[in-house]
């Protein structure tokens, strides 16, 4: 299935962009079903408007190859689709390959530890793997372990801003700490649950929809993205509209690399 059921020639190798979903769901804590996030995304983007108009371009113009294998991001902005949020392990995994960057999550919560359930490889470690080699900054948390806590405090390259202390000038402030370039990971649950209900673990006191997109506009134009993940959508019910809000998300997102992207 092609991202926004897209002709064959937008959707080659010499697409700008790329769509990966991918459909793993480990030892969750809590809602189950991120597995089956990905492809209803997919489903959903089918009825997505071609043009953007809060950013005045169209970028599938560009070209949105849907590819298989985490191999096949190369050096192209793609968006993975979880899946639950450990995939984003692997991601960051094969882009460090050949890019030097910094992390920036966006979450309900910290997913601060060293392991749990016995692996190091679970949803609730991303942020403890991602800063084992990268700077990471964690936007919306407001849910945590005192565990989590401690450690945070002890990692000189990790930040968090807790969604009920955020502002503008902090996220500037924060994101000067960070390299140039930089990976984006979105776990839905960053959203109020009056929005994205079906997730994993739902966190009141989240953000809305235009507060999360004025979060990635700074971040695009302070930051060079090199590429982004959306995760942790759980679609069990009444779920249609939310994968079609985070099918548009994924477009933003395009949207936003074609019309702000910052120069490495």
């Amino acid at each position: 299935m092609h991202f926004m059921n897209l002709a064959e020639n937008y959707c080659t190798d010499n697409s700008e962009f790329q769509i990966l979903p991918i459909e793993y769901e480990g030892n969750v804590s809590y809602g189950k079903g991120a597995s089956k996030g990905p492809n209803e995304i997919i489903k959903a983007s089918e009825q997505l408007e071609y043009y953007d108009e809060q950013f005045d371009c169209e970028p599938f113009v560009k070209g949105i190859k849907t590819i298989n294998k985490i191999e096949d991001i190369k050096n192209k902005f793609t968006v993975a689709l979880g899946g639950d949020h450990s995939v984003t392990i692997d991601v960051i995994k094969e882009l460090e390959k050949e890019n030097d960057f910094s992390v920036i999550i966006l979450d309900a919560h910290p997913d601060m530890f060293y392991s749990w359930n016995g692996s190091q490889h679970n949803h609730r470690c991303v942020a403890q793997k991602t800063s084992e080699k990268h700077e990471t900054l964690i936007v919306g948390v407001r849910s945590m372990d005192v565990d989590e806590k401690e450690l945070i405090e002890k990692k000189e390259n990790v930040s968090i801003i807790k969604s009920y202390e955020y502002d503008h000038e902090t996220l500037k402030k924060e994101l000067k700490k960070l390299k140039k370039s930089v990976y984006l990971s979105i776990d839905v649950d960053v959203f109020d649950p009056s929005f994205i209900r079906n997730t994993g673990t739902p966190e009141p006191g989240g953000f809305s929809w235009n507060e999360v997109i004025n979060i990635l506009k700074t971040v695009f134009r302070e930051k060079n993205i090199i590429s982004a993940d959306i995760v942790e959508f759980a679609p069990n019910q009444n779920f249609e509209s939310e994968a079609y809000s985070l099918a548009k998300l994924a477009y933003k997102l395009f949207s936003l690399k074609q019309k702000l992207k910052s120069n490495p």
